[in-house]
């Protein structure tokens, strides 16, 4: 998906997911795209980097079902919020 091109990897070349709200926009933007939500799942699980809040909070309690295309942010905004919180969790980590 070309819209994924604006979102924060990591290292090993995973997309970065470390809170909700990341992970909500980004879960949104597959719907958008056509997935199902198990697609989109199955997506998230092998091609991005969770933190165990995510995958409590949104995986684990299926919250994911949940999600609906409806307020969904583009990729372009998705992506800077996603920016501002990672950087404001690592001036907070140090």
């Amino acid at each position: 998906m070309k819209d994924l091109k604006y979102f924060l990897r990591n290292n090993g070349g995973m997309y970065i997911v470390y809170e909700v709200y990341s992970f909500d926009n980004f879960f949104k933007l597959l719907l958008k795209q056509g997935y199902s939500n198990e697609k989109a799942l199955g997506f998230v699980l092998t091609n991005c980097a969770l933190s165990g809040v995510v995958f409590q909070e949104r995986i684990f309690n299926k919250k994911y079902l949940d999600l609906r295309i409806k307020n969904v942010l583009s990729p372009k905004e998705a992506s800077r919020k996603t920016h501002l919180i990672f950087n404001m969790l690592n001036c907070i980590k140090k």
